[in-house]
């Protein structure tokens, strides 16, 4: 709210993240119902890079890597997914590893990767 004026969290990646986070701590569950589906992928406001890659190593830090148990509407699935779009452009695809999703990240090279893998790998 300190750089838009006002958040129009059903609009707004970061305040989407928040929101979500919100009603999954008041409600006591680990997913957002149709979380994914809602994403706003039309977000085109300017991020901070490093705090993005900081955002998305903290946030598969807290990953279960739950494999084949994976479920897209997770709370840690829709945060993570929130950061990617903002920072890369578009969703990953994430099979519930914290260590195949980075592998693979690294594989791409992609814009920023490297920077994910950095905070990922600090303490």
């Amino acid at each position: 709210e300190g750089a838009c004026g006002t958040c129009e969290k059903e609009q707004c990646l970061v305040g989407y993240a928040q929101q979500s986070l919100l009603n999954c701590l008041k409600n006591n569950v680990t997913y957002v119902e149709n979380g994914m589906d809602r994403l706003p992928v039309n977000d085109l406001k300017i991020y901070r890079e490093e705090d993005l890659a900081a955002g998305i190593a903290n946030i598969l830090k807290t990953c279960r890597s739950c494999g084949e148990n994976h479920y897209e509407n997770c709370i840690i699935n829709v945060l993570r997914s929130c950061y990617e779009v903002a920072l890369f452009g578009e969703e990953r695809e994430y099979e519930g590893s914290a260590f195949s999703y980075l592998t693979k990240l690294q594989s791409e090279e992609k814009t920023h990767s490297g920077l994910v893998l950095e905070y990922y790998s600090a303490k």
